[in-house]
């Protein structure tokens, strides 16, 4: 688990004190970050569940979210939430990566074969079949982890959102692993919002 809070407040109150302090994530034509509205951190509420992540004015897809939960605890509100980026970011991510892998490797070799082979006809165009099956690859590794490195600052406004909003802070609970996967995690960006006003 990334973060584990703990807060006087239950926890349907602190779903409604962190409601009033961000924007929903809603898709907007005309706005110059996507979304609706105009505060600094966006975000969805189901159940008690929650998703937060940081307004953008560009792009960059392997930015952070946090996806995190509330229960009871004692008077107040444990919340336990973990960093990962949008699910169809990932599922986008593997895709491209077992296709680069599955196409670019034989397509290497081959090209390798033909190198190594003096009577080998066509070696004008050899460097190409060389040099994009390795770089595709490559750059599927190594395109999450420079977005992850721009996207980390915005974690910090996060916390310190979820800090000063529920007078949250450590909590004697340790756990070490996640036990749970947020529902609002999902390939679908648009589903209802009515589920935290209850």
């Amino acid at each position: 688990m990334d973060i584990i809070l703990h807060s006087d407040y239950p926890p349907q109150t602190c779903l409604a004190k962190l409601a009033e302090q961000i924007d929903l994530d809603r898709w907007a034509l005309f706005s110059l970050s996507g979304y609706k509205g105009s505060k600094a951190i966006l975000g969805r509420f189901e159940g008690n569940e929650f998703r937060l992540h940081k307004r953008r004015y560009w792009r960059n897809s392997f930015g952070p979210v946090l996806f995190g939960r509330m229960t009871t605890d004692g008077g107040g509100a444990l919340i336990e939430a973990y960093w990962e980026t949008w699910r169809a970011v990932r599922v986008f991510m593997r895709v491209w990566l077992g296709l680069a892998i599955l196409i670019g490797t034989p397509a290497f070799f081959v090209v390798l074969k033909c190198t190594i082979n003096p009577r080998c006809a066509d070696r004008e165009n050899l460097w190409v079949g060389l040099i994009v099956p390795p770089a595709l690859i490559l750059w599927g590794f190594l395109l999450p982890r420079l977005g992850v490195a721009l996207g980390f600052h915005e974690r910090k406004h996060i916390v310190q959102l979820l800090e000063r909003t529920l007078v949250a802070g450590p909590t004697t609970i340790q756990s070490l692993e996640r036990s749970w996967n947020s529902t609002l995690d999902t390939l679908s960006l648009w589903r209802s919002q009515a589920a935290w006003r209850r």
